[in-house]
């Protein structure tokens, strides 16, 4: 019953992004008349908006849900995105109670999403239906990348892959509820890295946001009963890495960066990537003992059959709820979404203590509300911020149109 929901879902989600990722493919005209004229495209808002701040805003613009089949399909969306991620999260740590092999889990989620995408690209014959006049057609669109696009994308990989292995690391320490509670505490890295590289700077308004993340963490550790000193640190490092891939999203913004790929795409190719990034270190440091990691787990009264299946569903809802999540980023403005997040946090916190009956505190409750109340201020504060910038920005000068001359460059712009 488990694969079957996944298959269905696994069509559903083909389906939408495909239709998502074709919904870009006019980019391309663009970005090719921009490289005639000497420009460098439309590449930097699409690499934004997908992978830019993670701590709870976004900064996709809203887009129009188009009536009440635009706001079922959005409802649609954001409860998959909350549904596979909690189902991530309870199997995730399943496995890691019985597989001691955290690398090799990564590296076999990372490579099970790579494989499902990498079959959506895979041509397809038409054999002549419909009056179809290519010969073949993909369910979505490949991806046509240059070798200096993908460097760029390199380093943005390379955080996506040291995130996510801390997270399984985080999860592997401790609880699940503990990993999610220090993971609250990203906008802080955000905010600091901002203002070391890109010497960026916030309002006081903003800042004074990240003491109630900062002091729910910490209260919430203080008398946290599954305390970790390694979940900590590796939950930290986690977002560490998220935060500089936020800010490495933005300096991208300066270069080219892969606008003519929907946010669907674009999360497939760094996903690959970070699979061949993480590859090679999880065979060095867990390849040897593999084995007997493998034969422990049997030995705790999993059989290999079901292990597989719970290693399945770990890679696939990984990379559905990943998808689904970028994929909200383009329907919703900044507040709904970093509302959404809050709540889809709180849920994978409370349904995890509940499923794995953790025993929690007074205190330890309290904590993580002060903390991821904060996160929602935080995300507030900083949309509040930016519209204010915006407001106060000077409009574009308009064409004059007094003269002969400014009505011939006017015509001449249109031509």
């Amino acid at each position: 019953m488990r694969l079957v929901v996944i298959i269905a879902a696994l069509a559903a989600l083909a389906v939408a992004a495909g239709a998502e990722a074709r919904a870009v493919r006019p980019a391309a005209l663009v970005r090719s008349r921009a490289r005639a004229e000497g420009r460098d495209g439309l590449r930097a808002p699409a690499l934004s908006r997908a992978l830019e701040l993670r701590g709870g805003a976004s900064v996709s613009p809203a887009s129009s849900t188009g009536g009440r089949a635009g706001v079922l399909q959005l409802a649609a969306l954001f409860g998959a995105w909350y549904g596979f991620n909690i189902w991530y999260s309870l199997v995730a740590k399943m496995v890691l109670q019985w597989w001691k092999s955290p690398w090799l889990f990564t590296v076999l989620q990372l490579g099970i999403g790579s494989l499902w995408v990498a079959a959506q690209w895979v041509p397809i014959p038409t054999f002549g239906l419909n009056g179809a006049r290519a010969k073949t057609f993909t369910l979505r669109p490949v991806p046509q990348l240059s070798r200096a696009e993908v460097r760029a994308l390199l380093p943005i990989a390379a955080c996506l892959a040291a995130g996510h292995v801390a997270s399984t690391m985080a999860m592997f320490y401790g609880t699940v509820a503990f990993a999610n509670v220090v993971k609250t505490a990203e906008p802080l890295f955000t905010c600091a890295f901002s203002a070391l590289i890109l010497k960026q700077t916030f309002s006081p308004r903003t800042y004074a946001t990240l003491i109630p993340i900062m002091g729910g963490v910490a209260y919430a550790s203080t008398n946290e009963l599954s305390f970790s000193w390694m979940s900590l640190g590796t939950a930290m490092s986690s977002n560490v890495a998220f935060a500089l891939r936020a800010i490495l999203a933005k300096l991208s913004m300066r270069s080219a960066a892969a606008a003519t790929l929907s946010a669907a795409n674009l999360f497939a190719v760094v996903n690959m990537l970070a699979l061949a990034l993480t590859l090679p270190l999880a065979l060095l440091l867990e390849a040897p003992g593999a084995r007997a990691s493998w034969d422990a787990a049997l030995a705790k009264g999993v059989s290999s059959a079901e292990l597989v299946q719970l290693i399945l569903v770990t890679g696939v809802t990984y990379y559905l709820y990943n998808e689904l999540a970028f994929m909200c980023l383009g329907k919703v403005d900044p507040v709904t979404h970093a509302v959404a997040n809050t709540i889809k946090r709180v849920a994978v916190i409370a349904v995890s203590i509940l499923y794995f009956n953790n025993p929690t505190t007074k205190q330890g409750i309290l904590g993580s509300a002060v903390a991821v109340v904060g996160v929602l201020l935080y995300s507030l504060a900083l949309d509040s911020e930016k519209k204010l910038k915006l407001a106060a920005a000077p409009a574009p000068a308009r064409p004059s149109c007094r003269k002969g001359k400014g009505w011939r460059k006017l015509f001449a712009r249109a031509k």
